[in-house]
């Protein structure tokens, strides 16, 4: 078995470099290299080291090859629709979803003579009364969702989903499915329902997300939501492999009988994981159990390694593009950490303790058992998790270890317990409310658990902050050479308290340096949008936080000033009310208090529905509003902002702010979106001084700084906030004139985060 687990593996690492590591073009090439190096085999007189090579090739060789045959398959059909209006038909999925002024429903579009290809259908108005199976016929617009607004994303890819279809004409039902294959997507809705029916209105998300995956009403909670990522707890409701062994420990203790636990526990897992989605990290765990309940019946121990690596190989089978997907890389991270790591820490921990006699006392043994296999498991997990999280999260939960110790056992309980209060109220609704009553408890325990370890300085550090970069290299590093030199755990004494030693060092001097600092100025790398942090010693200032680029503008405005130590914002300053600008602070505003926040008047403005949200929520959040209707000024410290008001027009870029902030002889002007017309009346109206630096109008456009404002203010360096875009931003003529006059230019799309210091 383990051979053949080693060809998995070669599929599985043939299928991520095709993704990552060589163009679509070398997969057929590559694909007939290893083919052909399955030769070499031939050289070994072993047989066991020549069945090896022949595996190992074959499964490289397979693993290239099937990404081309997929692409042709699935990925080409869609690519030939992108880009073209078209009417197609289409059978849905599942239920819809509500976006943003609309809803969004997944499904599978017929093509004569080819697969379906799996799509989003995407709608304005009112939700449609669509459910899976139902078959429709529509006009759209077809794009392609490896690409949203100029960015590239694995988002959909990664899920099956190739085509994104916009509805542009009237929507035709034709009929239904009768199809049982649509079934678990009703119970799945059936489920939510009852959830909502027995549990009360400040858990029932919770228990939702918990057992159903449906996070849609949870995420409105955005500060419960950030809670739970920065105490290291979000997986709980991400569901995953702890929720496949949540049900396969229930349908155990139904019945010692393994033929039993097999006959019901493999048809209630798949279930499980077809009301989910088939989500790869429960896919991934479902493949598992699978195995570990058949593995009696034919007499053979389950491998975790084997039964690990055909559950990858299954799941890039279904999708190679599913080799993106971050929970996918995740899931199997954790699971990798636990077989690989968790049995030795544990092993190592009670094996000190008991040359310490310390299991002599019987009262404590269960739990201090407990406690190390809860503690083992949760380092096993994060050993992979970890530098993952890092780059594509951009943060480490440091409370993660405690917060599961301490919340993992109630996650049970509500888990299980939601389940049960569900099957009871399909049955006798008031029972089932009796039993929610019950799990309300500990459900409202771990929110509570979240919520309170979230709030400490040092829960999460993010790695924005370069120290806790290089903090986390050399962890990992540590680990290595300790690995290499076969130590004991003892060993690992000093080099845990010099790394603890060092990063409490590292949090020290970021969270005083913010009270000395110089002026500065971060331009964040939102993508298509802009984003821009001022700091003056303990100060903070933000500008914008908005992005037309699928990023989400809030939170990493919010990461990165946690990184930075800055646990407020003094004012929040927004120049219009269009979406590149302010779609993230809305999120913000949850997640990082807001002394004030300043508006232009949003009256008879476009988008008037996201800035009486806008405004609506900092009021609620204690902020002081503010609307600029003529000049005014503000000091922090030693640096000082001055705002000037909409200088008038038609279009909403015209009736943003222009703000200068001021730093001694050191100046900064930001004109939002503002034309060349409006950049003319400002230096016409207001004494602008020359300036230092220029954050460059409208991300670049042409319409935007004109030769005569440049003239005006003079500045010596540019930062341009932009990201991949259809526009062309920024224009060959705005750099043209930029270059020109000699200023220096950085962007966010090439630079990333862009710092400019002052003073």
């Amino acid at each position: 078995m383990r051979k053949l687990a080693r060809a998995a593996l070669a599929f599985s690492a043939a299928t991520f470099a095709a993704h990552y590591a060589a163009p679509e073009r070398w997969a057929l090439p590559c694909a007939v290299f290893f083919a052909a190096a399955a030769l070499l085999g031939f050289a070994f007189r072993s047989e066991h080291r020549r069945l090896t090579v022949y595996l190992v090739c074959a499964g490289l060789a397979s693993g290239f090859l099937w990404r081309v045959c997929y692409t042709a398959i699935f990925v080409s059909p869609a690519d030939a629709l992108a880009g073209n209006d078209a009417r197609v038909s289409a059978v849905v999925t599942d239920y819809p979803s509500s976006v943003n002024r609309g809803y969004r429903a997944p499904v599978k579009i017929r093509l004569s003579g080819r697969p379906d290809i799996k799509a989003y259908l995407y709608a304005y108005g009112d939700e449609t009364e669509l459910s899976p199976g139902d078959i429709i016929e529509f006009e759209a617009g077809f794009s392609n969702t490896g690409e949203i607004r100029g960015e590239k994303t694995d988002i959909f890819t990664s899920r099956g989903y190739f085509l994104s279809a916009v509805l542009s004409g009237e929507l035709k039902a034709l009929g239904a499915s009768r199809s049982l294959a649509y079934m678990p997507q009703r119970l799945s809705k059936a489920v939510r329902d009852m959830v909502g029916a027995v549990f009360p209105p400040d858990v029932s998300p919770f228990i939702r997300a918990l057992i159903t995956g449906d996070t849609a009403q949870l995420r409105e909670d955005a500060s419960l939501v950030a809670a739970l990522n920065a105490a290291g707890v979000s997986h709980v409701v991400a569901v995953s492999g702890m929720h496949i062994a949540f049900l396969a420990g229930i349908v155990g203790a139904m019945s010692e009988n393994k033929r039993l636990q097999a006959l019901i526990g493999i048809p209630v897992l798949f279930l499980f994981m077809a009301m989910i989605g088939f989500t790869p990290s429960v896919t991934r765990a479902g493949i598992m159990q699978c195995f570990l309940l058949v593995a009696p019946l034919i007499r053979r121990d389950s491998d975790s390694v084997t039964t690990l690596s055909f559950a990858l190989l299954v799941l890039l089978i279904i999708n190679p593009y599913s080799c993106a997907s971050v929970s996918l890389q995740l899931s199997f991270g954790a699971c990798a950490g636990i077989v690989l790591v968790t049995g030795r820490i544990s092993e190592s921990c009670e094996s000190a303790l008991r040359d310490k006699r310390v299991f002599e006392l019987a009262a404590p043994r269960a739990a201090i058992r407990f406690v190390i296999s809860s503690l083992a498991a949760t380092a096993g997990a994060l050993v992979f998790t970890t530098p993952l999280m890092a780059v594509y999260f951009g943060y480490i939960s440091l409370v993660a270890p405690l917060t599961n110790l301490l919340t993992l056992w109630a996650v049970s309980i509500c888990f299980c317990g939601g389940i049960a209060a569900c099957l009871a109220g399909f049955v006798f609704l008031p029972v089932g409310g009796v039993i929610a009553a019950a799990v309300s408890l500990p459900a409202r325990y771990v929110r509570d658990v979240a919520l309170f370890l979230a709030r400490f300085p040092f829960a999460t550090v993010y790695v924005s902050n370069v120290y806790v970069s290089f903090w986390l290299i050399y962890m990992y590093m540590a680990a290595a050479a300790f690995l290499m030199a076969r130590g004991r755990l003892r060993q690992t004494v000093i080099p845990a308290c010099l790394s603890a030693l060092t990063l409490c060092g590292i949090l020290f001097v970021t969270y005083s340096y913010r009270g000395v600092s110089d002026f500065t100025v971060t331009a964040l790398d939102v993508g298509q949008g802009q984003s821009l942090v001022f700091t003056s010693g303990e100060y903070t200032v933000v500008v914008d936080c908005g992005s037309s680029s699928g990023e989400s503008a809030g939170s990493l405005a919010h990461d990165y000033l946690a990184s930075q130590g800055r646990a407020e914002i003094d004012m929040l300053i927004l120049t219009h009310f269009h979406a590149d600008h302010c779609n993230g602070v809305e999120e913000l505003l949850t997640r990082i208090g807001v002394g004030a926040l300043v508006v232009p008047d949003p009256d008879g403005g476009e988008e008037n529905y996201l800035a009486e949200d806008i405004i609506e929520l900092a009021r609620k959040r204690g902020a002081v509003i503010l609307y600029i209707t003529q000049q005014q000024s503000y000091t922090f410290g030693s640096s000082g902002v001055t705002l000037y008001p909409p200088l008038g027009g038609d279009d909403e870029n015209e009736r943003g702010l222009a703000i200068l902030f001021t730093d001694g002889d050191y100046d900064v002007l930001v004109t939002g979106d503002m034309d060349s017309e409006n950049e003319r009346r400002l230096v016409r109206s207001y004494d602008i001084p020359d300036i230092e630096t220029l954050i460059v109008g409208h991300h670049g456009s042409r319409y935007s700084t004109c030769d005569e404002f440049l003239s005006a203010v003079t500045p010596e360096t540019a930062v341009i906030s932009v990201g991949r875009n259809s526009y062309g931003h920024p224009t060959p003529d705005t750099l043209g004139r930029l270059a020109g006059r000699g200023i220096s230019v950085y962007r966010t799309d090439i630079a990333g985060n862009v710092t400019v210091s002052g003073g």
